[in-house]
């Protein structure tokens, strides 16, 4: 069983401020596929909230957590993720320079291959020239493929690698911790939210 990881962006904690850049595709073909793809520096940060929550999300679904958290997942036998050390360049104008909390990328490393076909996501347009392509959106959840799953406690699917997926234990040990911001439901049951174009 598997759980969405998700509300993590209901209180806009930190955002992304100056300093990050990612790599980018540019297509010879069609110009509405250029698009960026991976960041090529450190996750710079600004601090838009005097309220510090522990699991946050950026405007690009970058996922920020904080010491507390990262202690605690890297004393667990959990796998698929990686912590890399956020640059806070911004804070509130009040605090001290000991209010700043030390925050934390949560990358997920684990990886579940393309969706088991009961999920119904398939590809609408593909670019035979950048490789840029559209899929549908998920109406019947989110099911993992376990022939192709590899084992993760953290994974993401090939067709929409921003949501981040837990295993049962992953899910018990953040809510065991009271962790804030952070909320599950089962990924069978998600649906495309309301109010979002879908593709």
């Amino acid at each position: 069983m598997f759980f969405f990881l998700l509300d993590c962006s209901r209180h806009k904690f930190v955002e992304l401020s100056a300093g990050n850049d990612w790599s980018g595709v540019v297509c010879p073909i069609e110009p509405g596929h250029q698009r960026a793809t991976q960041r090529i520096t450190p996750l710079h940060l600004g601090i838009v909230s005097s309220k510090i929550v522990d699991f946050a999300e950026t405007i690009l679904s970058d996922l920020v957590v904080t010491d507390r958290v990262v202690e605690t997942l890297n004393a667990s036998k959990l796998t698929g993720f990686e912590t890399r050390q956020a640059i806070i360049n911004t804070h509130p104008r009040n605090w001290q320079a000991s209010q700043v909390p030390r925050l934390w990328e949560l990358v997920i490393t684990g990886h579940a291959g393309f969706a088991a076909s009961e999920s119904n996501i398939f590809a609408k347009e593909k670019c035979a020239t950048c490789g840029w392509i559209q899929y549908s959106a998920f109406e019947n959840g989110i099911y993992v493929n376990e022939n192709t799953y590899d084992g993760s406690d953290f994974c993401v699917i090939t067709e929409y690698p921003k949501h981040i997926l837990v295993s049962e234990s992953s899910k018990r040990l953040i809510e065991g911790n009271g962790f804030t911001n952070a909320n599950f439901t089962d990924s069978k049951k998600i649906r495309w939210p309301i109010g979002v174009a879908r593709p």
